[in-house]
């Protein structure tokens, strides 16, 4: 599978560099990321070979198709994105042999999650704004990292370890008769506090998909440890009232709802960006114009925000549905493994990573299709970025550990 994804990034770079006017030896760019992989298979091998052998293929030919359109995009910002690629996969191949069972991590859930808020908390007082969201914060001297990336690993740790520890105490928090039981007085202080935190985040770093992001994370967390749908419709009421609170009291907030609402009332301002990727996804229709044919100069966050609107253009529906099925393998395989583990906090975690994955290419496509404000989270292995690439791969390790240690290796034919 690594050595398709390796054809695949080579005939695609082909394609561009021809497009483009560029020499045609930057096609061999699209073969460093599944070689990366490829060698760090071999060495995984050598430390455990009982492990998912799915998750490293799909998330490789991400980032394969990633150093296509970005060098369609950018050829420099290609060339970075592979160093990172590299990086990433470098950590991945360390955190898997340096942690030699993953429940240990369950010792450390309360660290996780306090170093979650306190990293948010310095991105909304101290970040560094870009388009209008706060999601980045700058350490002296020369790193830059989107704090949210981080910070949706450590609160999946923490979350993972918290329900694990007191699911019991929550199912008893609840109230009422039947299937369906409301949360106690008790139960509710939670739910309260998960409301006010999310829209801390969407109010102090302005942007809403982060916001959804850990609010969604939350509530599938806390019901997969009651087993109570009125959890979740009771924080998903509280929220949608919080939503309308910021809206009437934060201007910032009924800035960027008119601006999904009716982008065309300002299309040179506030409706640029949603309104130029609705254009190329028209312009892309079924098929596709074909990679590089086109010129996205006008796309604003081409190589970020909106890189999936570039992968309409060129591949078209078909295309764009092949890289939702993509992303839509990771998820269900993370959650596979979660049904497989044997150790409770590992199939949270598993469970958690994989909501995140989930969660945040819908939100990302989400706002793409204008059927949520548009946001300025990163597409997962696709979008340019360091910060993205690195903890994606991080994430991407964990859920092979939670294969390698709690996932029971199925016995052999004889």
């Amino acid at each position: 599978m690594l050595i398709a994804c390796a054809m695949i990034g080579a005939v695609g770079l082909t394609v561009v560099t021809a497009a483009i006017g560029q020499p045609l030896d930057w096609a061999m760019r699209g073969v460093t990321p599944a070689g990366v992989l490829l060698i760090a298979v071999v060495l995984m091998d050598l430390g455990a070979a009982h492990r998912d052998r799915l998750l490293l293929p799909l998330s490789g030919l991400l980032c394969v198709l990633s150093i296509v359109f970005l060098t369609r995009i950018d050829p420099s910002l290609a060339a970075h994105q592979l160093i990172v690629t590299v990086i990433g996969v470098f950590l991945m191949v360390a955190l898997y042999f340096l942690m030699e069972d993953i429940r240990s991590l369950a010792r450390f859930k309360y660290l996780a999650g306090l170093s979650a808020i306190a990293l948010l908390a310095a991105t909304m007082l101290w970040g560094k704004e870009i388009n209008g969201a706060r999601l980045w914060l700058s350490i002296p001297p020369l790193v830059t990292l989107q704090s949210m990336e981080v910070a949706k690993i450590l609160m999946a740790i923490f979350l993972a370890g918290y329900v694990a520890d007191y699911r019991h105490i929550l199912r008893r928090n609840s109230r009422g008769r039947g299937s369906i039981q409301a949360p106690s007085l008790r139960a509710l202080a939670p739910l309260l506090l998960i409301v006010i935190f999310c829209l801390a985040i969407f109010v102090g770093q302005r942007d809403l998909g982060t916001a959804i992001l850990f609010f969604g994370l939350f509530v599938i967390m806390f019901y997969l440890a009651t087993g109570q749908p009125a959890y979740a419709i009771e924080a998903v009421v509280l929220f949608a009232v919080g939503l309308a609170l910021v809206y009437q009291l934060f201007p910032i907030a009924s800035v960027r709802v008119s601006s999904w609402l009716n982008p065309w009332a300002d299309p040179t301002g506030i409706g640029y960006q949603p309104l130029q990727a609705l254009f190329c996804l028209s312009e892309g229709g079924i098929f596709g114009v074909g990679l590089g044919y086109l010129s996205v100069a006008k796309l604003p966050a081409a190589a970020t925000d909106l890189i999936l609107a570039v992968i309409g253009q060129d591949l078209g529906l078909i295309g764009s549905l092949g890289v939702v099925i993509i992303y839509a393998l990771i998820s269900v395989r993370g959650y596979s493994l979660a049904w497989q583990a044997t150790d409770r906090f590992a199939s949270l975690l598993a469970v958690a990573l994989a909501t995140v994955f989930a969660l945040q290419t819908l939100i990302i496509m989400g706002g793409l299709l204008r059927l949520i404000p548009l946001t300025s989270l990163a597409t997962p292995f696709l979008s340019y970025g360091g910060t993205s690439i690195i903890i994606n791969f991080l994430a991407i390790g964990l859920l092979l550990m939670v294969s390698r240690d709690c996932v029971p290796q199925p016995e052999k034919a004889r």
